[in-house]
């Protein structure tokens, strides 16, 4: 059982794999994009083009590339995969944004969580991303009103994990209290890192059967929305 949590009032919620099904997104749009330059893709294909992006974005969370070079370095990095001009790369990306930004997937579950927590809290998006697809994706998700505040690190100029990205969301509500923020999230590296680096709680929204490594340590461990709703409103 997940002891009683501190007395919260503002909840940080990742978008991509915590609220909404970027995985399933993220595939539609690849291969819709890849279909509309008349490119059949491969399995095998998928998997470089997931090892590639995951690589550009890891790279930002660095601080090594900013969110123009991410998209162009992982669709050259594609296209030189699949034999094509990489001289194409900056098409592929710009029709791959527009597809993606169709694709708003909440999980089973998920407007209900926020809905009930917006009663209690105040909600904020912290995501990592481009601005045109997630502002695109939450608006077509129907959730905006939902939250008080959208956090989106090509606006913020800074990425999570980074301290300065939580500093501008403390200042944006006028409230320097660390122990009144909680980070939710998926990502290790981004989120929970991330609200370590900026000293506040973090919750990570383990996905399914991945184990916590022995070099960081979230504050709450969830593994669904029902597990979230008995930390967050007890009783």
């Amino acid at each position: 059982m997940i002891a009683s949590p501190k007395k919260y009032e503002y909840l940080l919620f990742d978008i991509d794999n915590t609220i909404m099904d970027f995985t399933a997104g993220e595939k539609t749009a690849l291969f819709l994009t890849m279909e509309e330059f008349g490119i059949s893709l491969a399995q095998t294909d998928y998997q470089k083009y997931l090892a590639v992006n995951k690589a550009a974005w890891s790279r930002f969370e660095a601080g090594e590339l900013d969110s123009i070079d991410v998209q162009r370095v992982r669709f050259e990095d594609f296209a030189a995969h699949l034999g094509r001009d990489v001289a194409q790369a900056t098409d592929m990306n710009a029709r791959y944004v527009e597809n993606l930004g169709e694709q708003a997937i909440l999980f089973d579950g998920a407007a209900e969580l926020l809905e009930r927590l917006s009663r209690r809290y105040q909600l904020a998006i912290a995501t990592n991303g481009l601005s045109l697809v997630q502002r695109a994706r939450l608006a077509k998700a129907g959730i905006l009103p939902l939250f008080r505040g959208v956090f989106i690190s090509q606006e913020m100029r800074v990425p999570k994990p980074d301290k300065a990205y939580f500093e501008l969301i403390f200042a944006f509500f006028g409230d320097e209290a660390r122990e009144k923020y909680l980070m939710i999230g998926d990502s290790l590296s981004a989120d929970i890192q991330g609200g370590i680096n900026a000293g506040i709680d973090t919750c990570w929204y383990r996905p399914a059967g991945e184990a916590l490594p022995a070099d960081i340590a979230p504050t709450y461990t969830i593994d669904g929305y029902a597990e979230l709703l008995a930390l967050l409103l007890p009783g």
